[in-house]
């Protein structure tokens, strides 16, 4: 893993980060650092590594996330060596003035190809200052001191890498006793809310059955006043046979307690034949 890292980072070109660092965490352990800081961080990294290693981790790029991992069982945290990069107020240049009194000489200044020379706002300057950082949250870091080095360091960032990595393991299980918690409740809310729901709609059919069946009654008790009153009158002929019989089969058909089908009404919708032209 560090030879080729090694490799990877001392590439001379495709390095276009504004800071001077090199990095590549798709491909590579997932170190951060300007061109001279690069043996220290090899060195400190192999040794870190094996240092995890000897502890039962294991360490692996996650090339699908762009990050580095330690993982100890099921348990994985997130690890990176980075240097850290001091930034100062940029002081313009006599070359960056006189560039800039060029372009504001130009006749063409405002065209194509002619930008304005634009200074940058700072300079950023290496420290060789190196950080080892471990875990997103909880998460911890280690660097440089003025009394000690980074590599005599590496004993703590085992034992705190190892701490961490607990930590992590007992909110996985925490997170996921709730969740599992959480969906319980969330199963149960759903069901009861499914049952309220086709309760509501077993109410609104029987009331619309209801409603239906008084309607038929309605119909019936108009048809049979229809009838006597045309034999009282004298007036019950074929033709006001047929219709009684036919009213008397509507009713029917609204009634839900009688299983009758309407072949017109209930048949399908006659299609359009569209426009003639």
């Amino acid at each position: 893993m560090i030879t080729k890292a090694s490799k990877r980072l001392r590439r001379k070109t495709g390095w276009d980060n504004y800071k001077g660092l090199r990095s590549a965490p798709g491909e590579i352990f997932d170190f951060e650092v300007t061109r001279d800081a690069i043996d220290r961080a090899l060195f400190i990294g192999d040794a870190l590594i094996k240092a995890l290693e000897r502890q039962g981790m294991k360490v692996w790029v996650d090339r699908e996330k762009s990050r580095t991992l330690i993982g100890l069982n099921e348990t994985s945290l997130t690890i990176a060596i980075s240097e850290h990069v001091a930034r100062t107020k940029h002081e313009v240049s006599a070359a960056e003035k006189k560039a800039i009194e060029r372009w504001q000489r130009s006749p063409h200044r405002w065209g194509a190809g002619h930008d304005y020379p634009r200074p940058p706002d700072y300079d950023y300057h290496p420290t060789g200052k190196l950080r080892i950082s471990i875990g997103g949250y909880p998460s911890r870091g280690w660097g440089d001191t003025p009394k000690t080095s980074l590599e005599q360091r590496l004993h703590q960032v085992v034992a705190g890498a190892l701490d961490l990595i607990e930590e992590e393991r007992i909110r996985t299980e925490e997170q996921e006793r709730r969740r599992v918690a959480w969906q319980k409740a969330k199963d149960k809310h759903d069901r009861q809310v499914e049952l309220r729901k086709q309760e509501l709609q077993q109410i609104e059919k029987l009331k619309a059955n209801a409603a239906q069946w008084r309607e038929a009654e309605q119909l019936r008790q108009y048809i049979d006043a229809v009838e006597q009153s045309a034999i009282r009158n004298g007036e019950l002929n074929e033709e006001l046979l047929d219709w009684i019989n036919w009213a008397r089969i509507k009713a029917d058909c609204i009634d839900p307690l009688i299983a009758v089908s309407d072949a017109i009404l209930d048949g399908p919708e006659p299609p359009w034949p569209g426009y003639y032209y």
